[in-house]
């Protein structure tokens, strides 16, 4: 029998959740009275057993923490030798040659050390990332593979994200010097030339991505993107014939479109200055005295950008068939994108994408980094399509 205080507060725990217990869907038998004065009637019955088991509906039940136990192998360069190659590519994307070459050509700090004192190797910290990036999973798996406290595991791979992009910044941008030098813009107008472009002059192809991310706290109608209704970061991206993505502007605002970004990244500008044919004189025709990239219609017609035909009226036969050419190789940097988010499902996992609390802008930035690395080493689809190889990886990672 319980005591009378313990009966007087079960009471009123009853009769104020007594509205409650009229609506469907029916409670079980115990709590069934629908009315104050029934409440009444049967608490006065309640003795022993109906008793205690009321207590047990009523008793708060604590919230699911259930997780399995730290654990797994930490990572070390003897255990990724000591693994199948086919193995070591689905945890990592690479193999564990390419993972050790990488963290050297990167430039890793050996120890890394995070700013709350945690360490890593130069590899693990390396392969943390890549398996972080490689899942939109739970953060703790990685917890129970590889003998690191979450904790851990979030502060090596944000700041390694930070790290690498201040790093290796230059290599996103204009390479006038090495990527997009003079001489290999022959090389890649060549190449885009001969799988079937009409023209001799295209070097690259341009667009831009839209990277979901969660409600934002601050600044919604920015990120607000009204053609694909959700919040979200953009990047403008020109994708290359050896398969990189040789340029990456952003992120910018979600709401902004594409020749706000192709302004505001002064990529046309850049080409003015470095982007020029050779054994061209003054009665060239100005269209033929640079290279040009190409992107849809929206980019428009100019010195350095070409576009397909559009605008009102039908086009003529030779229009549709100049639009059919060159639609058949700019679906290549379509591809260059789908690489990316192949490569890494984290980065399409727009509901982890919490702007505040995480360098989100940088996530993808160095997506499209290690992502060109991994083609340095192994040439993807887009470098086999175009048959243009490129370069080494320590030709593409300088100072």
């Amino acid at each position: 029998m319980a005591d009378d205080t313990d009966r007087e507060k079960l009471r009123r725990v009853l009769l104020a959740a007594a509205p409650l217990l009229t609506q469907p869907p029916p409670l079980p038998p115990i709590l069934q009275p629908t009315t104050t004065a029934a409440l009444w009637e049967y608490l006065s019955s309640v003795t022993g057993e109906d008793y205690n088991r009321i207590l047990l509906l009523l008793r708060p039940t604590e919230p699911d923490k259930a997780h399995p136990e730290q654990g797994g192998q930490r990572i070390t360069e003897k255990w990724l030798f000591s693994l199948e190659s086919q193995d070591c590519q689905w945890r990592f994307r690479m193999t564990a040659g390419e993972l050790s070459d990488l963290a050297a050509a990167l430039k890793i700090p050996d120890p890394f050390r995070t700013a709350y004192r945690h360490s890593f190797s130069a590899i693990e910290a390396l392969c943390l990332l890549c398996a972080r990036f490689r899942t939109a999973g739970e953060m703790y798996a990685l917890a129970m593979l590889y003998d690191r406290a979450q904790s851990a595991i979030s502060e090596c791979v944000n700041e390694l994200v930070e790290f690498l992009d201040e790093t290796w910044e230059h290599l996103l941008g204009c390479d006038s010097e090495h990527l997009l030098h003079p001489s290999r813009l022959k090389e890649y107008a060549a190449a885009i030339h001969a799988r079937g472009s009409p023209l001799a002059s295209i070097i690259a192809f341009i667009d831009c991505t839209i990277r979901r991310i969660c409600h934002p706290t601050w600044f919604q109608r920015q990120a607000y993107n009204g053609h694909i209704k959700f919040h979200s970061l953009k990047y403008q991206a020109l994708m290359l014939p050896n398969g990189i993505i040789g340029h990456l502007y952003g992120p910018v605002e979600g709401r902004r479109n594409d020749n706000f970004l192709l302004t505001e990244s002064m990529l046309l500008e850049a080409l003015s200055e470095f982007a020029h044919q050779e054994d061209v004189d003054e009665d060239t025709p100005i269209e033929r005295r640079y290279f040009q990239i190409f992107g849809d219609p929206a980019y428009g017609v100019g010195p350095h950008i070409m576009s397909p035909f559009s605008g009102p009226g039908e086009r003529t036969p030779e229009e549709h068939e100049w639009n059919a050419q060159m639609s058949a190789v700019r679906i290549d940097v379509e591809h260059g994108f789908g690489i990316v988010a192949n490569l890494w499902p984290f980065l399409n996992a727009g509901w982890k994408m919490q702007l505040y609390s995480s360098p989100v802008g940088r996530y993808y930035r160095v997506g499209v980094l290690l992502a060109n690395c991994i083609n340095c080493l192994r040439p993807n689809q887009v470098a086999q399509y175009f048959d243009c190889l490129p370069p080494e990886l320590e030709d593409y990672l300088h100072d």
